[in-house]
């Protein structure tokens, strides 16, 4: 941007330039750093280039969860390497160093982003790969066309910049199209690479994670791995996979992740940015509104704000609200959720209780397609994409973790909420409902109406997967009840208790079984379900406490199937099945 533009602004002390006679307004809705740093606040965070100029890093990945600035980092870096200097003038960068400045608008950049590589199926998904890797190679039509003799290199980047390479030559493209910018400018290009980890994340979630991983490691490789042709190769996700996944062929990538101290205040704000941003919008008295909300974050030992909920915050007029929920969506929890464990279920109650349960946790993740079956590579999902944070420090390979904040905890019921809605025309509520108003058949009816719905998303579950349903069912009521997951009680443990917070509404005792076959009759399982409650005193903790009014309610559920037993069995009385 030109110099000129900055005339009739003044440097704000959050990092941005003020318009006279107005505030500037946060940046929502745009990850154009170039635009956004002239015309909205903007929090200074270019002293990353700094740390990266001075690690000599060849290869850099940087993980965090979405919505936390990684966009808009590398737009900023963008910026840096092929834009304007005028840009960077009032920066922190600019004020270190000649260095530092003597990098400005040396190297050319190169650009993709995988954001939108959702496809469900591998041929749609690497159709949009070819849209996307095409456009950027267009923009370098001059360096292929000018840049050097070899003809058959050219006739390959022309096939994939028209959309009609191989996949083999897609591929090999970007390795090429850096060696092309090379040879043209006589400068090493910036390679950058947004959201690096979607394909992989959406071919595992759709069954063709094995061709996609097998691309994406010649791909990256190609471009990154020895590339004489690359200053530096810089990537962003959500995930850190291990080395031997689409990393394993390049040469010892530097990786930071959440756990790492460098880089940490780089992504999302800290407590002096957001305590600047509310003086900047005179919201000073808004603070403690603002961290419980929104803060929360332990990065490599940095405390950080959510950013994209900061920012919707101060745009909202300090509104309080759920705003990352709405972001975008979010595959993590749902694989979670579909295939839980029996033991994450006492963690996920543990949770909703605002406690800090211990579990074991990972740094790096498996391949992904192993994830679901190694407990701590799921939580380090969970950690990572920004769901949940470790409480205290990690200890062979255990820590405690908790939800991060007011908002995640909203954020965390939802999205779990919304995977047991799925594809839903009769909503929790219907269930909630009926639970509080004893009825059971409308109960029986409501659960039965959702799996009808829901018929193919339950072919595989187990009896751990519906006893997490059930939970996930009763989230909404942690207002009003304490939600007891798999605690002793009488003669052994009951799989989940609603206790009453309030004195209008009875104790409910809930037992879950699941079927193993067809052959099984569902009306006998409730029974027995049913009968396990009085059979092993579950109620007694809550007669020792004065609570006489308890709600004993036996399910047994198959697939799309659900059978429910209430009364004692010996009253031989069951709910009428639904026609």
């Amino acid at each position: 941007m030109p110099k000129a533009a900055n005339k009739g602004r003044k440097q704000v002390r959050g990092g941005g330039t003020a318009r006279k006679g107005g505030l500037l307004p946060p940046p929502v809705g745009t990850s154009d750093w170039a635009r956004f740093s002239q015309t909205s606040y903007c929090v200074d965070k270019t002293l990353i280039l700094k740390d990266l100029i001075d690690s000599e890093s060849t290869v850099a990945l940087f993980t965090r969860p979405r919505r936390f600035g990684k966009t808009t980092m590398l737009e900023m870096i963008r910026a840096f390497y092929e834009g304007d200097a005028s840009l960077f003038h009032d920066k922190k960068i600019w004020a270190a160093g000649a260095k530092y400045r003597k990098e400005q608008g040396k190297h050319p950049v190169i650009f993709l982003s995988f954001k939108d590589i959702k496809q469900t199926t591998a041929e749609e998904a690497f159709t949009r790969l070819a849209a996307v890797i095409g456009g950027e190679v267009a923009r370098f039509v001059d360096c292929i066309e000018n840049g050097w003799g070899d003809e058959a290199k050219k006739r390959s980047l022309r096939r994939v910049m028209n959309r009609e390479g191989t996949k083999d030559e897609l591929s090999e493209s970007l390795g090429l199209l850096s060696e092309a910018v090379h040879a043209f400018t006589k400068k090493l290009p910036v390679i950058l690479i947004d959201e690096y980890d979607q394909p992989i994340t959406t071919a595992s979630a759709n069954g063709y994670y094995d061709e996609m991983c097998t691309f994406m490691r010649v791909f990256l490789s190609g471009a990154l791995k020895d590339n004489k042709h690359c200053h530096i190769g810089i990537m962003t996700g959500v995930l850190r996979v291990a080395k031997e996944g689409i990393l394993s062929g390049l040469n010892n990538p530097d990786v930071w992740t959440v756990f790492d101290e460098q880089y940490s205040q780089y992504f999302g704000f800290t407590e002096d940015e957001v305590a600047e941003m509310a003086r900047y919008y005179g919201a000073e008295d808004k603070m403690s509104e603002i961290k419980a909300w929104y803060d929360g974050y332990d990065f490599g030992g940095t405390e950080i704000y959510n950013p994209w909920s900061v920012l919707k915050y101060f745009k909202c007029k300090c509104k309080p609200d759920a705003y990352w929920l709405d972001t975008s969506s979010n595959d993590l929890i749902s694989a979670i959720v579909r295939d839980l464990p029996h033991d994450m279920v006492r963690t996920l109650e543990a949770l909703l209780r605002d406690e800090t349960p211990r579990v074991q946790m990972a740094k790096e993740l498996g391949p992904y397609k192993d994830v679901m079956a190694n407990k701590s590579s799921l939580y380090a999902l969970l950690v990572s994409a920004g769901y949940l944070k470790v409480a205290s420090p990690i200890e062979e390979g255990m820590c405690k973790v908790a939800l991060p904040n007011h908002e995640l905890s909203l954020v965390f019921v939802n999205d779990i909420k919304a995977k047991i809605n799925a594809a839903l025309s009769v909503g929790t509520g219907d269930i909630v409902g009926a639970l509080l108003d004893r009825d059971a058949d409308a109960l029986r009816q409501a659960i039965a109406a959702f799996l009808l719905e829901s018929v193919s998303y339950f072919d595989a579950a187990s009896e751990g997967f519906f006893h997490g349903l059930t939970l996930g069912f009763l989230a909404i009521l942690r207002k009003r009840f304490r939600v007891l997951s798999n605690v002793e009680s009488g003669e052994g443990r009951f799989d989940i208790a609603l206790k009453p917070l309030v004195e209008q509404f009875p104790a409910f005792i809930i037992e879950v079984k699941a079927a193993d076959s067809a052959k099984d009759d569902l009306k006998t399982l409730a029974r027995e379900a049913r009968a396990q409650i009085d059979g092993k005193k579950y109620d007694s903790t809550f007669r020792a406490e004065g609570i006489t009014d308890v709600e004993k309610i036996g399910l047994a559920y198959f697939k799309d199937k659900v059978e429910l037993c209430r009364e004692q069995p010996k009253a031989q009385r069951l709910v009428k099945d639904m026609q």
